[in-house]
């Protein structure tokens, strides 16, 4: 694998874009020369290795993690509701005022009307007492 290429996995794995933060993130790579391609290997080595425990564990918390990982799944799964709910709702609402804001149209033309037949009716009238 090309230096560059090996880079790239690099902080791709470790989720950060330059080696002081690379450094920062993991004690074990603090001494490395990261001039030499060898560091870089055995960073992606450490990393690789760190990433597999991680998923390992996460296949099997002890017993007081897996409690609180339940609760937090039981929670995740009330928000999504919650949230779901509080979208539909939002969309009502916002038809409600659509269908106001129509009505309001509707009863603006229909005063717009009533102003014009009442003023028709007002010529009329006066011309009928000039008459």
């Amino acid at each position: 694998m090309k230096l560059q290429e090996l880079k790239a996995k690099v902080y791709e794995l470790a989720g950060v874009n330059n080696t002081k933060q690379l450094k920062a993130k993991n004690e074990e790579i603090q001494t490395l020369d990261m001039r030499l391609k060898t560091s870089w290997e055995k960073t992606l080595a450490i990393l690789q290795t760190s990433q597999s425990e991680l998923e390992d564990w996460l296949k099997n918390p002890p017993e007081e993690y897996k409690d609180i990982f339940s609760e937090i799944t039981e929670v995740s799964q009330k928000y999504d509701h919650k949230s779901a709910q509080m979208k539909q709702q939002a969309r009502e609402v916002l038809s409600i005022a659509n269908n106001l804001e129509e009505l309001a149209e509707e009863c603006q033309d229909e005063v717009d009307q009533i102003k014009q037949e009442l003023e028709i009716t007002r010529r009329i009238s006066k011309q009928a007492r000039l008459n």
